[in-house]
């Protein structure tokens, strides 16, 4: 249906890949080689691109400015426009869909929220732990934050199936401070 193409980018939290068609995102995740051991951030580097299939795209340039103020002018955000999903990945219908973009609209920079509370938000108040999984298959890091979501206990939760839980405390830490 879509013809996709693949953009790296270099970020304070390492590679990002960015996969994406004329019509919008797909994904935005850190590479797979990434996680709690292997994890070194960087809160002084610039996103820039590193590689890209396709030289001219103005859903990876809209990626990257997004990226760009999240990172290192966050009072920005507010005055530029979310990248574009694909349309055609999009099912409104979908419970995890519902969940991502409850969160998006309702969880701002520097705020978290419980998994039990994101499920009352979603109008499904016992569905604490489908939403975790809604969270773990979220494809579009940082742009749905799941990294806010945090259990009621106030643990930070398992991040990118427990894989990567220090880059969600980094992710926290630096909105906390940037707020």
């Amino acid at each position: 249906m879509c013809e996709k193409y693949t953009c790296i980018c270099l970020s304070p939290i390492g590679n990002l890949k960015i996969l994406y068609c004329l019509n919008g995102l797909h994904s935005i995740q850190q590479v797979e080689n990434i996680n709690d051991e292997s994890f070194q951030p960087n809160r002084s580097q610039m996103v820039t691109i590193e590689s890209n299939d396709k030289n001219d795209s103005v859903i990876v340039d809209s990626c990257i400015s997004w990226l760009q103020a999240y990172f290192h002018d966050p009072d920005k955000l507010s005055l530029i426009d979310q990248p574009k999903l694909c349309k055609f990945i999009i099912d409104e219908n979908a419970f995890q869909h519902r969940v991502w973009l409850k969160l998006y609209e309702n969880v701002k920079y520097g705020n978290t929220i419980s998994y039990g509370g994101l499920a009352q938000l979603v109008g499904s108040p016992n569905a604490a732990r489908a939403v975790g999984t809604a969270m773990k298959c979220n494809p579009f890091q940082l742009l749905v934050p799941c990294h806010r979501v945090i259990q009621g206990n106030g643990n930070t939760g398992r991040y990118s199936g427990g894989k990567r839980n220090t880059v969600k405390m980094w992710l926290l830490k630096h909105e906390k401070t940037n707020i």
